[in-house]
Protein backbone atom coordinates (compact mmCIF):
# COMPACT_ATOMS: atom_id res chain seq x y z
CA UNK A 1 0.00 0.00 0.00
CA UNK A 2 1.00 3.05 -0.60
CA UNK A 3 2.15 5.62 1.59
CA UNK A 4 0.43 9.05 0.87
CA UNK A 5 1.79 10.42 4.62
CA UNK A 6 5.09 10.34 2.76
CA UNK A 7 4.24 11.71 -0.98
CA UNK A 8 2.64 14.78 1.46
CA UNK A 9 6.20 15.14 2.71
CA UNK A 10 7.78 15.14 0.10
CA UNK A 11 5.32 17.45 -1.81
CA UNK A 12 5.91 19.96 1.48
CA UNK A 13 9.56 19.86 0.64
CA UNK A 14 9.83 19.89 -2.68
CA UNK A 15 7.45 23.54 -2.18
CA UNK A 16 9.33 24.64 0.24
CA UNK A 17 13.21 24.19 -1.31
CA UNK A 18 11.24 25.98 -4.28
CA UNK A 19 10.47 29.03 -2.04
CA UNK A 20 14.03 28.95 -0.57
CA UNK A 21 15.31 29.52 -4.22
CA UNK A 22 13.36 32.85 -4.27
CA UNK A 23 11.97 32.04 -7.83
CA UNK A 24 8.57 33.82 -8.58
CA UNK A 25 8.70 35.77 -5.37
CA UNK A 26 10.33 38.57 -6.91
CA UNK A 27 7.20 39.45 -9.29
CA UNK A 28 4.66 39.23 -6.67
CA UNK A 29 4.50 43.01 -5.18
CA UNK A 30 2.41 43.89 -2.60
CA UNK A 31 -0.87 45.21 -4.65
CA UNK A 32 -0.78 41.58 -6.49
CA UNK A 33 -3.37 39.12 -5.12
CA UNK A 34 -1.20 35.97 -4.21
CA UNK A 35 0.75 38.39 -1.89
CA UNK A 36 -0.57 37.76 1.43
CA UNK A 37 -0.15 34.07 -0.07
CA UNK A 38 4.47 35.05 -0.43
CA UNK A 39 3.92 36.41 3.57
CA UNK A 40 2.42 33.82 5.17
CA UNK A 41 4.51 31.06 3.33
CA UNK A 42 7.20 31.16 5.31
CA UNK A 43 5.38 30.98 8.40
CA UNK A 44 3.41 28.07 7.53
CA UNK A 45 7.22 26.61 6.26
CA UNK A 46 8.66 26.84 9.45
CA UNK A 47 5.53 25.63 11.52
CA UNK A 48 5.27 22.24 9.50
CA UNK A 49 9.22 22.19 9.79
CA UNK A 50 9.00 22.22 13.23
CA UNK A 51 6.11 19.91 13.82
CA UNK A 52 8.00 17.54 11.45
CA UNK A 53 11.31 17.95 14.02
CA UNK A 54 9.15 16.88 17.08
CA UNK A 55 8.19 13.81 15.46
CA UNK A 56 11.80 12.62 15.35
CA UNK A 57 12.81 15.26 17.84
CA UNK A 58 15.69 12.70 20.01
CA UNK A 59 17.06 11.73 16.82
CA UNK A 60 17.41 15.06 15.72
CA UNK A 61 19.07 16.28 19.10
CA UNK A 62 21.31 13.63 19.35
CA UNK A 63 23.30 14.79 16.07
CA UNK A 64 22.95 18.29 16.13
CA UNK A 65 24.36 18.57 19.49
CA UNK A 66 27.30 16.87 17.98
CA UNK A 67 27.37 20.45 15.96
CA UNK A 68 29.07 23.08 17.50
CA UNK A 69 30.59 25.99 15.08
CA UNK A 70 26.81 26.36 13.39
CA UNK A 71 24.96 27.09 16.13
CA UNK A 72 27.87 29.34 17.38
CA UNK A 73 27.51 31.33 14.10
CA UNK A 74 23.80 31.54 14.38
CA UNK A 75 24.08 33.00 18.26
CA UNK A 76 26.02 35.28 16.47
CA UNK A 77 23.71 36.25 13.82
CA UNK A 78 21.12 36.61 16.84
CA UNK A 79 23.28 39.06 19.22
CA UNK A 80 24.04 41.19 16.50
CA UNK A 81 21.27 43.68 16.78
CA UNK A 82 22.68 44.19 20.05
CA UNK A 83 25.71 46.28 18.18
CA UNK A 84 23.57 47.48 15.01
CA UNK A 85 22.79 51.20 14.30
CA UNK A 86 19.03 50.19 13.43
CA UNK A 87 18.72 46.61 15.82
CA UNK A 88 15.05 46.34 14.92
CA UNK A 89 16.14 46.05 10.97
CA UNK A 90 18.94 43.58 11.82
CA UNK A 91 16.99 41.49 13.75
CA UNK A 92 14.35 40.89 10.32
CA UNK A 93 16.98 40.23 8.99
CA UNK A 94 18.09 37.56 11.12
CA UNK A 95 14.42 35.52 11.24
CA UNK A 96 15.06 34.06 7.48
CA UNK A 97 18.23 32.70 8.44
CA UNK A 98 17.13 31.19 11.51
CA UNK A 99 13.80 29.78 9.34
CA UNK A 100 16.51 28.22 6.26
CA UNK A 101 18.74 27.01 9.39
CA UNK A 102 15.57 24.73 11.19
CA UNK A 103 14.66 23.47 7.53
CA UNK A 104 18.33 22.71 6.67
CA UNK A 105 18.17 20.61 9.72
CA UNK A 106 14.88 18.77 9.66
CA UNK A 107 16.18 18.13 5.69
CA UNK A 108 19.44 16.51 6.93
CA UNK A 109 18.17 14.81 9.72
CA UNK A 110 15.14 13.16 7.19
CA UNK A 111 16.50 12.25 4.15
CA UNK A 112 20.16 10.59 3.66
CA UNK A 113 21.93 13.10 0.72
CA UNK A 114 21.35 10.10 -2.42
CA UNK A 115 17.39 11.54 -1.30
CA UNK A 116 17.90 14.75 -0.75
CA UNK A 117 19.56 14.71 -4.40
CA UNK A 118 16.35 13.52 -5.73
CA UNK A 119 13.94 16.01 -4.28
CA UNK A 120 16.30 18.83 -4.83
CA UNK A 121 16.23 17.28 -8.71
CA UNK A 122 12.56 17.83 -8.20
CA UNK A 123 12.69 21.13 -7.44
CA UNK A 124 14.83 22.46 -10.19
CA UNK A 125 12.93 20.50 -12.73
CA UNK A 126 9.77 22.96 -11.46
CA UNK A 127 12.57 26.01 -11.39
CA UNK A 128 14.38 25.39 -15.12
CA UNK A 129 10.80 24.73 -16.58
CA UNK A 130 8.99 27.60 -15.34
CA UNK A 131 12.41 29.78 -16.20
CA UNK A 132 11.75 28.36 -19.83
CA UNK A 133 8.48 29.92 -19.91
CA UNK A 134 9.31 32.95 -18.62
CA UNK A 135 11.87 33.23 -20.86
CA UNK A 136 10.93 31.85 -24.31
CA UNK A 137 7.16 33.04 -23.85
CA UNK A 138 6.54 35.61 -20.90
CA UNK A 139 9.59 37.52 -22.05
CA UNK A 140 8.54 40.89 -20.06
CA UNK A 141 9.11 38.86 -17.25
CA UNK A 142 11.51 36.44 -18.18
CA UNK A 143 14.25 38.32 -20.18
CA UNK A 144 16.20 41.94 -19.18
CA UNK A 145 15.12 45.23 -20.77
CA UNK A 146 11.74 43.39 -22.75
CA UNK A 147 9.55 44.95 -19.96
CA UNK A 148 9.93 47.29 -17.59
CA UNK A 149 13.45 49.02 -17.64
CA UNK A 150 14.33 50.73 -13.91
CA UNK A 151 18.21 51.52 -14.29
CA UNK A 152 20.92 51.31 -16.69
CA UNK A 153 21.39 48.02 -15.52
CA UNK A 154 18.57 46.32 -17.35
CA UNK A 155 19.89 48.57 -20.18
CA UNK A 156 23.68 47.23 -20.12
CA UNK A 157 22.07 43.19 -19.86
CA UNK A 158 19.38 43.90 -22.12
CA UNK A 159 18.26 40.14 -23.52
CA UNK A 160 20.07 37.75 -21.12
CA UNK A 161 17.64 36.15 -18.72
CA UNK A 162 16.30 36.41 -14.98
CA UNK A 163 13.78 33.89 -15.83
CA UNK A 164 11.66 33.87 -12.14
CA UNK A 165 14.49 35.03 -10.36
CA UNK A 166 15.17 38.62 -9.13
CA UNK A 167 18.16 38.95 -11.51
CA UNK A 168 20.04 37.13 -14.32
CA UNK A 169 23.22 36.48 -11.53
CA UNK A 170 20.55 34.72 -9.29
CA UNK A 171 19.81 32.55 -12.41
CA UNK A 172 23.02 32.08 -13.19
CA UNK A 173 23.49 30.83 -9.73
CA UNK A 174 20.90 28.85 -9.46
CA UNK A 175 20.66 26.88 -12.80
CA UNK A 176 24.76 26.43 -11.87
CA UNK A 177 23.45 24.88 -8.32
CA UNK A 178 20.68 22.66 -10.84
CA UNK A 179 23.10 21.30 -13.01
CA UNK A 180 25.57 20.01 -10.07
CA UNK A 181 22.46 18.26 -8.66
CA UNK A 182 21.46 16.81 -11.60
CA UNK A 183 25.00 15.65 -12.90
CA UNK A 184 24.80 13.63 -9.72
CA UNK A 185 21.64 12.42 -9.81
CA UNK A 186 22.83 10.84 -13.51
CA UNK A 187 25.25 8.24 -11.42
CA UNK A 188 23.02 7.74 -8.97
CA UNK A 189 19.21 7.28 -10.18
CA UNK A 190 19.82 4.92 -12.94
CA UNK A 191 15.61 4.23 -13.13
CA UNK A 192 15.49 8.28 -14.04
CA UNK A 193 18.99 8.83 -16.11
CA UNK A 194 17.35 10.47 -19.32
CA UNK A 195 15.32 12.80 -17.06
CA UNK A 196 17.99 13.77 -14.87
CA UNK A 197 20.38 13.65 -18.38
CA UNK A 198 17.25 16.31 -19.86
CA UNK A 199 17.53 18.01 -16.65
CA UNK A 200 20.74 18.34 -17.03
CA UNK A 201 21.50 19.79 -20.98
CA UNK A 202 18.12 22.53 -20.02
CA UNK A 203 19.99 23.88 -16.79
CA UNK A 204 23.27 24.46 -18.77
CA UNK A 205 20.64 26.26 -21.46
CA UNK A 206 18.98 28.41 -19.23
CA UNK A 207 22.35 28.94 -17.55
CA UNK A 208 23.89 30.20 -20.98
CA UNK A 209 20.71 32.19 -21.47
CA UNK A 210 21.31 34.38 -18.10
CA UNK A 211 24.97 35.28 -19.54
CA UNK A 212 26.33 34.74 -16.07
CA UNK A 213 29.93 34.33 -16.68
CA UNK A 214 31.15 33.66 -13.13
CA UNK A 215 28.31 30.61 -12.75
CA UNK A 216 29.15 29.11 -15.73
CA UNK A 217 33.22 29.27 -14.57
CA UNK A 218 32.00 27.52 -11.64
CA UNK A 219 30.14 24.84 -12.90
CA UNK A 220 33.14 24.32 -15.49
CA UNK A 221 36.00 24.55 -12.70
CA UNK A 222 33.63 21.75 -10.64
CA UNK A 223 33.30 19.20 -13.47
CA UNK A 224 36.95 19.37 -14.25
CA UNK A 225 37.95 19.00 -10.85
CA UNK A 226 36.00 16.34 -9.94
CA UNK A 227 38.27 13.53 -11.21
CA UNK A 228 41.01 15.38 -8.58
CA UNK A 229 38.67 14.79 -5.87
CA UNK A 230 37.96 11.20 -6.76
CA UNK A 231 41.66 10.40 -6.69
CA UNK A 232 41.67 11.41 -2.95
CA UNK A 233 40.30 7.67 -2.42
CA UNK A 234 43.17 6.56 -3.15
CA UNK A 235 46.26 4.82 -1.40
CA UNK A 236 48.20 7.29 0.78
CA UNK A 237 51.54 6.06 -0.92
CA UNK A 238 49.67 7.09 -4.25
CA UNK A 239 48.20 10.25 -2.82
CA UNK A 240 51.12 12.27 -1.63
CA UNK A 241 52.71 12.45 -5.06
CA UNK A 242 49.40 13.44 -6.77
CA UNK A 243 49.15 15.85 -3.83
CA UNK A 244 52.50 17.19 -4.95
CA UNK A 245 51.95 17.50 -8.56
CA UNK A 246 48.38 19.26 -7.71
CA UNK A 247 50.48 21.70 -5.67
CA UNK A 248 53.22 22.12 -7.93
CA UNK A 249 50.86 22.60 -11.32
CA UNK A 250 48.94 24.94 -9.52
CA UNK A 251 51.37 27.12 -8.65
CA UNK A 252 52.29 27.31 -12.39
CA UNK A 253 48.76 27.94 -12.91
CA UNK A 254 48.90 31.01 -10.22
CA UNK A 255 51.31 32.27 -12.10
CA UNK A 256 50.16 32.65 -15.46
CA UNK A 257 46.87 33.61 -14.22
CA UNK A 258 48.31 36.77 -12.58
CA UNK A 259 50.49 37.38 -15.40
CA UNK A 260 47.84 37.19 -17.82
CA UNK A 261 44.92 38.55 -15.85
CA UNK A 262 43.91 41.52 -18.01
CA UNK A 263 43.87 39.63 -20.93
CA UNK A 264 42.19 36.53 -20.00
CA UNK A 265 39.23 38.70 -18.35
CA UNK A 266 38.74 40.41 -21.27
CA UNK A 267 38.82 38.23 -23.46
CA UNK A 268 35.32 36.55 -21.86
CA UNK A 269 34.06 39.83 -21.91
CA UNK A 270 34.86 41.62 -18.55
CA UNK A 271 36.79 44.21 -17.60
CA UNK A 272 39.89 44.20 -15.30
CA UNK A 273 37.69 45.07 -12.37
CA UNK A 274 35.38 42.36 -12.50
CA UNK A 275 32.31 44.44 -13.11
CA UNK A 276 33.28 47.31 -10.43
CA UNK A 277 33.76 44.95 -7.68
CA UNK A 278 37.28 45.82 -7.01
CA UNK A 279 36.82 48.68 -6.94
CA UNK A 280 34.31 48.19 -4.07
CA UNK A 281 36.39 46.12 -2.07
CA UNK A 282 38.96 48.94 -0.83
CA UNK A 283 35.99 50.97 -0.18
CA UNK A 284 34.53 47.89 1.85
CA UNK A 285 38.01 47.46 4.17
CA UNK A 286 38.17 50.81 4.71
CA UNK A 287 34.46 50.97 6.49
CA UNK A 288 35.74 47.37 8.14
CA UNK A 289 38.29 49.24 9.84
CA UNK A 290 36.21 51.41 11.73
CA UNK A 291 34.12 48.83 13.44
CA UNK A 292 37.08 46.26 13.00
CA UNK A 293 35.34 43.72 15.62
CA UNK A 294 31.84 42.84 15.61
CA UNK A 295 31.18 44.66 12.39
CA UNK A 296 27.76 47.20 11.80
CA UNK A 297 25.71 43.80 12.16
CA UNK A 298 23.81 40.76 10.57
CA UNK A 299 23.30 42.72 6.63
CA UNK A 300 22.68 45.89 8.35
CA UNK A 301 25.25 47.95 6.85
CA UNK A 302 23.40 48.32 3.44
CA UNK A 303 20.40 49.43 4.68
CA UNK A 304 19.24 53.82 5.16
CA UNK A 305 20.58 54.54 1.44
CA UNK A 306 22.15 57.90 0.59
CA UNK A 307 21.63 58.74 4.54
CA UNK A 308 24.24 56.19 6.28
CA UNK A 309 27.28 55.38 5.72
CA UNK A 310 26.69 53.05 2.78
CA UNK A 311 26.45 56.67 1.04
CA UNK A 312 30.40 56.95 1.47
CA UNK A 313 30.84 54.02 -0.36
CA UNK A 314 28.54 54.86 -3.49
CA UNK A 315 30.01 58.63 -3.58
CA UNK A 316 33.26 57.20 -4.91
CA UNK A 317 31.80 54.62 -7.29
CA UNK A 318 31.12 55.21 -10.97
CA UNK A 319 28.62 55.76 -13.01
CA UNK A 320 26.17 56.07 -9.80
CA UNK A 321 26.56 52.34 -9.23
CA UNK A 322 24.56 51.92 -5.53
CA UNK A 323 26.14 48.12 -4.86
CA UNK A 324 23.68 46.40 -2.32
CA UNK A 325 26.06 44.08 -1.19
CA UNK A 326 29.71 43.61 -0.84
CA UNK A 327 30.13 41.09 -3.86
CA UNK A 328 32.31 38.89 -1.81
CA UNK A 329 30.95 36.66 1.33
CA UNK A 330 33.81 37.41 3.19
CA UNK A 331 33.74 40.99 3.39
CA UNK A 332 30.05 40.39 3.85
CA UNK A 333 30.66 38.40 6.67
CA UNK A 334 32.87 40.99 8.10
CA UNK A 335 30.78 43.85 7.74
CA UNK A 336 28.06 41.99 9.40
CA UNK A 337 30.40 40.18 12.42
CA UNK A 338 33.47 41.80 12.10
CA UNK A 339 37.30 40.09 12.89
CA UNK A 340 35.39 37.96 15.45
CA UNK A 341 32.91 36.65 13.27
CA UNK A 342 34.79 36.49 10.43
CA UNK A 343 37.56 34.33 11.84
CA UNK A 344 35.04 31.91 13.53
CA UNK A 345 33.38 31.37 9.93
CA UNK A 346 36.77 30.71 8.46
CA UNK A 347 37.80 28.09 11.13
CA UNK A 348 34.52 26.57 10.59
CA UNK A 349 34.45 26.19 6.96
CA UNK A 350 38.32 24.50 6.80
CA UNK A 351 37.14 22.39 9.58
CA UNK A 352 33.97 21.25 7.31
CA UNK A 353 36.36 21.16 4.33
CA UNK A 354 38.86 18.78 5.95
CA UNK A 355 35.61 17.00 7.36
CA UNK A 356 34.10 16.25 3.88
CA UNK A 357 37.80 15.15 2.73
CA UNK A 358 37.60 12.58 5.01
CA UNK A 359 33.68 12.04 4.12
CA UNK A 360 35.14 11.37 0.30
CA UNK A 361 37.75 8.42 1.59
CA UNK A 362 34.96 6.51 3.03
CA UNK A 363 31.55 7.25 1.33
CA UNK A 364 32.72 5.13 -2.22
CA UNK A 365 29.60 5.84 -3.93
CA UNK A 366 28.67 9.47 -5.82
CA UNK A 367 27.41 10.53 -2.44
CA UNK A 368 30.38 10.79 -1.50
CA UNK A 369 31.46 13.90 -3.35
CA UNK A 370 28.54 15.76 -2.97
CA UNK A 371 29.27 17.58 0.44
CA UNK A 372 33.11 18.81 -1.22
CA UNK A 373 31.85 19.81 -4.31
CA UNK A 374 28.89 21.71 -2.56
CA UNK A 375 31.80 23.35 -0.24
CA UNK A 376 33.87 24.34 -3.63
CA UNK A 377 31.12 25.44 -5.35
CA UNK A 378 29.92 27.93 -2.32
CA UNK A 379 33.48 29.09 -2.04
CA UNK A 380 33.85 29.76 -5.60
CA UNK A 381 30.31 31.91 -6.04
CA UNK A 382 31.42 34.25 -2.49
CA UNK A 383 34.65 35.42 -4.18
CA UNK A 384 32.56 37.66 -6.51
CA UNK A 385 29.11 37.54 -4.77
CA UNK A 386 27.66 37.77 -0.83
CA UNK A 387 25.51 34.17 -0.61
CA UNK A 388 27.39 33.33 3.21
CA UNK A 389 24.57 32.60 5.96
CA UNK A 390 22.22 34.39 3.92
CA UNK A 391 18.69 33.08 4.44
CA UNK A 392 17.81 31.09 1.06
CA UNK A 393 19.01 27.58 -0.51
CA UNK A 394 22.44 28.19 -0.29
CA UNK A 395 22.62 27.95 3.26
CA UNK A 396 20.02 25.85 3.14
CA UNK A 397 22.28 23.38 1.34
CA UNK A 398 25.45 24.29 3.49
CA UNK A 399 23.38 23.19 6.74
CA UNK A 400 22.04 19.75 5.25
CA UNK A 401 25.69 19.24 4.41
CA UNK A 402 26.90 19.97 7.74
CA UNK A 403 24.97 17.71 9.57
CA UNK A 404 24.63 15.01 6.85
CA UNK A 405 28.08 14.30 7.51
CA UNK A 406 27.32 13.45 11.81
CA UNK A 407 24.27 11.73 10.60
CA UNK A 408 24.94 8.49 11.33
CA UNK A 409 23.29 6.06 9.62
CA UNK A 410 24.26 2.04 8.84
CA UNK A 411 23.83 1.84 5.04
CA UNK A 412 26.70 4.25 4.98
CA UNK A 413 28.99 2.71 6.93
CA UNK A 414 30.23 0.89 3.94
CA UNK A 415 33.41 -0.52 4.91
CA UNK A 416 34.19 -1.23 8.53
CA UNK A 417 37.73 -2.48 7.69
CA UNK A 418 38.42 0.75 6.07
CA UNK A 419 36.87 2.57 9.47
CA UNK A 420 38.73 0.70 11.47
CA UNK A 421 41.94 1.31 9.89
CA UNK A 422 41.75 4.59 10.49
CA UNK A 423 40.50 5.60 14.22
CA UNK A 424 40.78 9.52 13.90
CA UNK A 425 38.47 9.54 10.73
CA UNK A 426 36.20 6.87 12.82
CA UNK A 427 35.47 9.44 15.45
CA UNK A 428 35.77 12.47 13.47
CA UNK A 429 32.64 11.64 10.94
CA UNK A 430 30.63 9.17 13.58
Amino acid sequence: MYNYQQLAEKIFVIISLFFYTGGIAPFISETHSLYPVKEELPKICVAITLLLICARWERVINIIVREKFLWLLLAIALASPLWSDIPMITLEEVVPLVRVTIFGVYFATRFRISEQLRLLAWTFSIAVALCLLFGLVLKSYGVVGMGYVGNMEDVVHTGAWRGIYVHKTVLGTMMCLSSLVFLFNIFIERRYRLFMSVGFVLSIYVLLCSTTKAALGILLFIIIILPIYKAFRWNYNILLPLWIFILFLSGIILVFTINSAETIVTSIGKDITISGRTEIWPLIIEKIRLRPWFGYGYLSFWYGGWETQVADIWRELKWGFEPPHAHNGFLEICLSFGLIGLSIFIFSFLNYIFRAFRWLRIIKTPEGLVPIVFFTFSILLNLTESDFMRGDINWLLHVSMVISMLNKNKKYLISEQLLLSSSITYKYII
